[in-house]
């Protein structure tokens, strides 16, 4: 027993002996974190982004709208478009590069449909007779002109000018080119019926014994994206008042930026499209205007060559501007007021002829002539 005490008593010892001389080990200190400074990175944008189109440029609207590079060297076709109340709606025009609105006898006015490559567009309507003024300004495109019947004053005018024209009454191309729409004729009227159709117009293009080719484009137009009317007065509603029938109005929306046009109290549809007739760039220009002496039908002289003023609007603006022509086979020019060319933004174009004594409406104001 003493001997297990003596053994228990010695280990105790030890075992203090240990803990007395046992290195006293202090925590490590907590390591203070480093500062992080905050980097705002700037923000990506993740919109996809249309590329920009490429291939040939349509010469009359200065866009790439998919057209043929063939098809911008060939001469245009310019089509007589109704405009009388009782022949609505028309068909096709909304897809026209450019439209030319002129008065008729009556003080009516009609509508010459500009197209650079016509190949896509359904029915085109309805087609109408000629006047001398009309032959004149298809001549500034060197365009085919498409017409259905005449006066004897066009008809006399046609037979001595260059111009490739393609009649309905007496060029024989009724029934191909043209037809009669069989419910037109019945709810309208037999001169309220003629129709044609792009494809109907391909055909009748690839008849022709005239050539259609063209050394270069038709150029109406110096287009630039930073066009004139940018520096011009702010508008929003343009009204040409022709006359007590016809006062068209053009009404600017600031999400399509196009002017909407309307007639006759409602929007100016194209019944072939289901679409209001909306154009980019609107010129308004003033022309001689007078009645022909002891015409018992009421025709009217528009003198489209020497010089006139005008107007340009764009973009919810518009510029007075100045045109000149020196002869039915030159195109039309455009100046501003400083006397450089006018710059017109890429898109299609309305352009109204006015009598000189009209008096255009801006937001309802007219101008001082």
């Amino acid at each position: 027993m003493k001997r297990f005490l003596c053994l228990l008593f010695a280990m105790i010892f030890v075992l203090a002996a240990c803990s007395q001389d046992a290195p006293v080990v202090e925590p490590s200190p907590v390591d203070t974190p480093p500062v992080v400074q905050k980097v705002t990175l700037p923000a990506v944008d993740t919109t996809p982004k249309e590329e920009e189109p490429t291939g040939p440029v349509n010469p009359l609207t200065g866009l790439i709208d998919g057209i043929e590079e063939s098809k911008t060297m060939r001469k245009p076709v310019a089509i007589m478009i109704n405009n009388l109340k009782q022949s609505l709606p028309q068909c096709g025009i909304s897809k026209a590069d450019i439209i030319y609105e002129m008065l008729a006898e009556g003080r009516i006015s009609r509508f010459l449909a500009i197209f650079q490559d016509s190949s896509d567009v359904g029915r085109i309507g309805t087609v109408r007779s000629s006047r001398p003024y009309y032959i004149d300004v298809a001549m500034a495109y060197n365009a085919i002109y498409m017409h259905f019947g005449a006066s004897e004053l066009a008809y006399n005018q046609l037979s001595k000018n260059r111009i490739v024209w393609l009649d309905g009454i007496r060029g024989g191309w009724e029934g191909s080119l043209y037809y009669r729409d069989a419910e037109r004729r019945k709810k309208n009227g037999l001169e309220h019926s003629v129709f044609t159709t792009g494809e109907r117009i391909e055909e009748a293009l690839s008849k022709l014994k005239s050539p259609i080719d063209l050394d270069e484009p038709v150029r109406p137009f110096n287009f630039d994206k930073d066009h004139s009317a940018k520096a011009g007065t702010a508008v929003s509603e343009v009204k040409v008042p022709y006359s007590s029938y016809i006062s068209p109005s053009f009404i600017y929306d600031g999400e399509t930026g196009l002017f909407n046009r309307f007639q006759f109290g409602e929007p100016h549809m194209d019944a072939e499209y289901d679409a209001q007739v909306a154009v980019k760039n609107l010129f308004i220009l003033k022309m001689k205007t007078a009645n022909i002496k002891n015409s018992s039908l009421g025709w009217i002289t528009i003198d489209t060559t020497g010089k006139g003023d005008g107007y340009y609007v764009c973009d919810g603006k518009y510029i007075p501007i100045s045109w000149s022509r020196d002869d039915t086979d030159d195109m039309f020019k455009y100046t501003v007021s400083d006397g450089s060319e006018l710059k017109v933004c890429p898109g299609n174009t309305f352009i109204c002829v006015a009598p000189t004594s009209t008096e255009i409406e801006f937001d309802g104001t007219a101008e001082k002539n």
